[in-house]
């Protein structure tokens, strides 16, 4: 069975920023360390302003790319999908599309050779798009 990617600290930041504040059961320490059980195994919003009672002691939710992405979709009205390019019967590198829905804009990330490259590049797009 394949595991779910996990988001990038930069690309956990940002969702915070956009106020991302789904429960995950994965967080980013204030140092940047990944734990990916919580003590308690119960999900969690990381980023709800309970847990920052001291500015030092900033934790930020860690989705899955998938969570992510279907967060962008369903609150942000963005949708971020990857393709591949194919030319003369040869199949090439993955890379993601940006649809802003409220008016159709579009914009593209550059080619990776990875599927979660191309994925999580897309995501960070949409949020800096924001």
């Amino acid at each position: 069975m394949a595991t779910m990617k996990i988001a990038s600290i930069e690309t956990a930041r940002l969702l915070r920023k956009r106020r991302f504040n789904e429960p995950t059961t994965a967080h980013y320490d204030p140092q940047g360390n990944l734990i990916e059980r919580p003590e308690d195994g119960v999900d969690k919003c990381w980023n709800s302003p309970t847990y920052d009672a001291t500015p030092n002691r900033k934790a930020y939710a860690a989705p899955t790319l998938a969570l992510a992405q279907h967060w962008l979709r369903e609150k942000k009205r963005f949708d971020v999908l990857v393709d591949r390019e194919y030319f003369l019967g040869k199949v090439g590198k993955y890379y993601a599309r940006i649809y802003r829905l409220r008016d159709g804009a579009m914009g593209e990330t550059p080619k990776f050779r990875s599927y979660e490259k191309a994925l999580e590049a897309g995501i960070m797009r949409a949020l800096r798009a924001m």
